[in-house]
C-alpha cells in the first residue's frame, strides 16, 4: 500500500473516531500530515489497519 492509500485509511479512521465522540481522535488526524511513510505503517500496524500488498 503506498504512503497515499494508507494514509487515507488513517484518516477515515481518525475521522470516523473523531464524530463518534472520540475527540482526541483529532490530534491523531491533524498528525498524519507529518508522518513518514514508515511512521504510518507503524501507526496502521498498531491500529490493525492492514496492508494488504504483500
Amino acid at each position: 500500500m503506498d504512503k497515499k492509500e494508507l494514509k487515507e485509511q488513517l484518516h477515515d479512521y481518525y475521522g470516523t473516531a473523531m464524530l463518534n465522540g472520540f475527540l482526541a481522535a483529532m490530534a491523531d488526524l491533524n498528525e498524519l500530515e507529518e508522518l513518514s511513510p514508515e511512521e504510518l505503517q507503524q501507526c496502521a500496524e498498531e491500529l490493525g489497519i492492514n496492508d494488504h500488498s504483500e
